[in-house]
């Protein structure tokens, strides 16, 4: 039997809170989100960790030496877009946090009721061999998960 690692029940009402929640914080920053496809992400120059200092002085700077903004820039637009990239990094953390533990979280209760199944499908199995006909119904039934030869291919090979 393997070890279990992990044992919750999280109550359906601690489930709507947090879902409420998350809708909330959603419904609060959309507001202030941009979109970009792929592509766009892709393309953009960062703002990596050395990149923030820098940033940071040349919006101190364009307040103090006002006569060197180039024209193809906005320096109210510049420390504008530094201020919110500022604000939402320690949000943005928190919400990693978060997901992270939760997909652990997933992937260890996924793992741990998974192995649980192969035991019961391992179970069946072995009383359909012996002649029990109710196992032998529930062994064919649950044998779909596990496609065996040309079908198991052609399901492979066409994503299924």
């Amino acid at each position: 039997m393997s070890k279990d690692q992990i044992s919750v029940d999280i109550p359906n009402e601690v489930v709507t809170q947090i879902s409420t929640k998350f809708q909330e914080i959603k419904d609060l920053l959309i507001p202030y989100m941009g979109a970009m496809t792929l592509e766009e992400r892709k393309s953009l120059p960062k703002m990596s960790d050395k990149s923030v200092a820098f940033v940071n002085k040349v919006v101190e700077y364009t307040l103090t030496n006002p006569k060197f903004i180039p024209t193809m820039m906005d320096a109210v637009e510049c420390k504008k877009d530094y201020t919110a990239n500022q604000i939402l990094l320690p949000l943005h953390a928190v919400s990693q946090q978060i997901g992270e533990m939760m997909k652990g979280t997933i992937m260890l209760t996924g793992h741990e009721a998974y192995v649980q199944a192969l035991y019961y499908y391992g179970s069946v199995k072995l009383a359909a061999r012996a002649g029990d006909a109710e196992a032998k119904t529930i062994a064919e039934d649950l044998s779909k998960r596990f496609p065996r030869g040309k079908a198991s291919l052609e399901n492979k090979i066409n994503g299924k």
